[in-house]
């Protein structure tokens, strides 16, 4: 064999293992990005429905709270039922009841009007309160059934 002949082959032969791992490695990449996505997003989302979960609900009192509103004299009136998923936490929603309220009433007083026009800002704000006091589960929902302002 001349010498160019070998030159040639051993480069070949040189670059062939360095052209499978590359393959392997977008294989890999493309396998790992299927499974990603699959998780992420077709196995949580499972077309639109979801595990059926047996919701319960607990309706507080109505509260009665004057707004923060400079020379004004408004006030708010509303009732919220707290949604949550485990059982056991009715028990511990009842024993705080208290707290509950008191959390509830401090944070819709220090509210202007502008500020409870915000109803999704104000509901997590709320939710977040609430929860930071729970230790057996969280509230998943916080529903307004009645909101007066006045």
């Amino acid at each position: 064999m001349p010498p160019e002949e070998t030159v040639i082959e051993e480069s070949k032969k040189g670059r062939s293992p360095l052209v499978i791992i590359i393959i392997l490695v977008l294989v890999v990449l493309l396998i790992g990005s299927g499974l990603a996505y699959y998780f992420f997003f077709i196995k949580n989302d499972r077309g639109g429905q979801q595990e059926p979960v047996n919701l319960e609900k607990m309706t507080m009192d109505s509260i009665v709270v004057n707004l923060q509103e400079p020379g004004l004299r408004r006030y708010l009136r509303t009732t919220i039922t707290l949604e949550y998923a485990d059982p056991e936490l009715k028990k511990e929603l009842e024993e705080k009841d208290y707290r509950i309220k008191d959390t509830i009433n401090s944070i819709l007083r220090s509210k202007s009007i502008e500020e409870i026009g915000n109803e999704k800002a104000l509901k997590l704000e709320l939710l977040a309160a609430i929860n930071a006091q729970l230790v057996t589960g969280q509230i998943r929902g916080l529903y307004f059934e009645e909101f007066i302002v006045q």
